[in-house]
């Protein structure tokens, strides 16, 4: 089974009681399956359990994944996902996504995310 790091950023330290985990996956697991399981072992009222995922950023390895891809993007062993909470009124204005034929990269304007 691929082993994950999963690290949450911007959840505050009462999110979940921890901000880097690392898991054993089956193999094939998406972002999707991995949201939607922290979401589900959230306490309820914690950040992590009533967040709207639209203000959140899914990130591989560094790299952004679209809401869209995330349902589809596969996590591989060693790989890490970053889950980036969206600033107060954030909208991704800092932030250009340059596609490449099966990859996203994310970069801000003083540099690489």
């Amino acid at each position: 089974m691929p082993s994950i790091k999963v690290r949450l950023f911007g959840f505050g330290p009462k999110a979940s009681g921890w901000d880097t985990d690392t898991s054993e996956v089956p193999q094939g697991t998406t972002v999707s399956e991995v949201w939607k399981s922290l979401r589900s072992s959230a306490q309820d009222g914690e950040l992590l359990a009533r967040i709207d995922e639209r203000h959140v950023f899914f990130l591989v390895n560094g790299q952004l994944i679209h809401r869209p891809q995330i349902e589809t993007a596969v996590l591989d062993d060693g790989d890490t996902l970053t889950l980036m909470v969206m600033a107060i009124g954030g909208r991704a204005q800092g932030l250009v996504a340059v596609q490449r034929p099966g990859t996203a990269h994310c970069h801000g304007r003083g540099g690489d995310l």
